[in-house]
């Protein structure tokens, strides 16, 4: 992935219902494209359109589970869908992990997007368990009195 893809890759955040604002996605992608715990991969037609989208991150060391890197995301346009785009997308970010030594790769997919379910199965992902995400917004402009 370079700058020049951003704006189609914002595109494609929208289509995986994250919609996201081109500026961010730039600032975003200035804080880890220079990274190496980070790995961004953009598929592309031979008209040089941006049809799909990963990234993976190398997970911090932990003292209950061994060195795994986690898939933040990965989108393909709706209308290249089933083309074989997002199983060359994982190959990617698998060759990545094995140029890292990494052991495991992790991916989190909505409860509700069972063609993207199905599709990680037939690539050999297994469900490992089922969880609830609990999120809390912080609000860093208050600040407390100690």
């Amino acid at each position: 992935m370079n700058p020049s893809d951003l704006p189609e890759v914002a595109q494609l955040a929208r289509q995986l219902g994250y919609p996201v604002d081109v500026r961010e996605i730039e600032n975003r992608f200035s804080l880890i494209s220079d990274n190496s715990d980070y790995a961004l991969f953009v598929a592309k037609t031979d008209e040089n359109k941006a049809v799909g989208w990963i990234q993976i991150n190398r997970e911090p060391k932990s003292l209950l589970i061994s060195d795994y890197a986690d898939v933040a995301a990965l989108v393909v346009d709706e209308n290249y869908r089933g083309k074989g785009i997002g199983k060359l997308l994982l190959q990617e970010i698998e060759k990545w992990a094995r140029q890292n030594k990494i052991k495991q790769i992790r991916l989190r997919s909505n409860s509700k997007r069972t063609d993207a379910h199905r599709f990680y199965l037939r690539e050999g992902y297994q469900i490992s368990k089922l969880a609830n995400i609990f999120m809390k917004n912080c609000d860093c402009s208050i600040t407390a009195g100690v």
